[in-house]
């Protein structure tokens, strides 16, 4: 690992200096690169990897965001597989929990997980970003006839990814000099991703985790947490195919998953209709938890919006990325859904640390539809509605039950097509709004219950409490509620 160094016009692509302030927090951020040899796999029997080019040179990149001082660490490091989709590096995870790493005392790091992203970084900063290599060792390979969600680009081999990620674990568990954190003690290490991320959990977990040359003095990683995703497993290689989610007719596949360390799946509404998870489980071998949460969408107005206002949509732009929303109806979704996230990262903590197993969620309620009805994805499959047209079932936040506007999942573009990912709120008007609730007083004190219920199923921290009323009670001030 190497250390580079910031300066005021070099520093690293999503910094969190510039929203976070992580000064105020006792917290320091250092990018490394990590440099080494990985092989290349194909999917073999029970999906098991198999080499098929061995020790190709690789250079990737590592942020860290940790407390200055080891005595306030807390024992917990995320590392989050950075989202590679927009074919740049995405630390939703980061974005949707600063506050509650900050809070809690907890180390982030985020691994480059993609080639796909190297000529964004390139395009940012050249010079600092000049070793980075992803570099395809066998680019004599045919390439694939049909693409997915997960792209090709010939020059890269994302499938070096799997050692990279098991080579950073190994050093950050080890007593190495080259271990950034070695002087920070016992860690507990959680492994979580966003989206197409989270299907690198599901492969890791499945072909990678449980590997005994991997388990060398106890487990890769002691939990895991993905969101925003399913079942399906990230291409062991760039040349392979993903496992699909949907089946052919538009119905969805059941999910399966689960690890022998605690996992925890979070579904906005987005995704949960498609996902279909069979079950939580909890045996020893199996350990497994659906959060789904209603009034979401993929994305929303704060972790697309709101979060890189300022310097890092600046950033964004400087690699040709501009965050937009693309809606002409209502307003992007803003429904703060975010602090459930919290919830479940404190569940997931009491489950590796203490054996206190999370806490139980209902699903959100779906339906089957006919093709003519297919939803933006293709799927056959719907959320119930209630009677304003919003998800029932799920982790119901106060937003959900007391809604200010009818949510949805996906909002219609100028073009007439959808936004699959990034929802939309149609406002309840203010005559609405005081027939439903009366007055903002009243809607705050039910708002306020709704946020003690949460907090008593587990799914809402107490130090959020202020925090989820506040936000909520403003969105129906906003839309004219007095």
């Amino acid at each position: 690992m190497k250390l580079i160094p910031v300066t005021e016009q070099s520093y690293p692509f999503e910094t969190a200096d510039f929203h976070c302030r992580l000064s105020e927090f006792g917290y320091v951020e250092d990018e490394f690169f990590m440099s080494g040899t990985a092989n290349v796999y194909r999917e073999g029997e029970h999906y098991r990897p198999e080499v098929i080019c061995s020790d190709a040179p690789y250079t990737t990149r590592v942020l860290v965001r940790r407390p200055e001082t080891p005595a306030k660490f807390s024992g917990n490091v995320v590392v989050e597989v950075l989202n590679a989709s927009a074919m740049m590096d995405i630390d939703r995870m980061w974005v949707d929990s600063w506050k509650f790493f900050t809070r809690s005392g907890d180390i982030y790091v985020g691994i480059t997980s993609k080639g796909h992203v190297v000529d964004a970084l390139k395009r940012f900063d050249p010079e600092r970003y000049a070793p980075i290599n992803w570099a395809n060792p066998m680019p004599e390979r045919k390439a694939p006839e049909k693409l997915d969600q997960f792209g090709f680009l010939p020059q890269f081999e994302s499938g070096l990814f799997w050692d990279m990620l098991t080579d950073l674990a190994k050093l950050l568990r080890s007593e190495e000099d080259a271990n950034p954190l070695r002087e920070y003690g016992k860690k507990y290490l959680y492994l979580t991703g966003w989206s197409q991320s989270g299907s690198y959990l599901c492969r890791y977990v499945n072909s990678f985790a449980y590997l005994p040359e991997n388990r060398v003095g106890g487990p890769v990683f002691d939990g895991y947490l993905a969101a925003g995703c399913g079942a399906d497993m990230a291409p062991m290689n760039a040349y392979e195919p993903r496992t699909p989610m949907m089946a052919s007719n538009g119905i969805p596949k059941g999910s399966v998953m689960g690890a022998r360390e605690p996992y925890i799946n979070i579904n906005t509404e987005s995704e949960n209709r498609m996902v279909r998870w069979s079950d939580d489980y909890d045996r020893p071998d199996y350990k497994f938890r659906t959060y789904q949460i209603p009034a979401s969408s993929h994305d929303s107005k704060y972790n697309l919006l709101d979060y890189y206002e300022g310097k890092g949509r600046e950033d964004c732009r400087r690699i040709g990325m501009e965050l937009t929303y693309d809606g002409v109806e209502g307003e992007p979704l803003d429904n703060p859904y975010e602090l459930v996230f919290n919830a479940a990262w404190r569940n997931l903590y009491l489950w590796v640390r203490e054996g206190m197993p999370a806490p139980h969620a209902p699903k959100i309620e779906t339906e089957f539809t006919s093709p003519e009805e297919a939803d933006p994805f293709g799927a056959w499959v719907r959320n119930k509605p209630d009677s304003f047209g919003n998800a029932v079932g799920g982790i119901r936040t106060p937003g959900a039950d007391y809604p200010v506007g009818v949510y949805s999942s996906s909002s219609k573009m100028a073009n007439g097509k959808y936004q699959a990912m990034f929802g939309q709120v149609i406002p309840f008007s203010p005559q609405k709004l005081q027939a439903l609730y009366g007055t903002l007083e009243h809607y705050r004190k039910l708002v306020s219950g709704k946020a003690d219920e949460m907090i008593a199923l587990g799914f809402l921290l107490p130090e959020d409490r202020e925090e989820m009323i506040e936000l909520t009670v403003e969105l129906a001030a906003k839309r004219g509620l007095k």
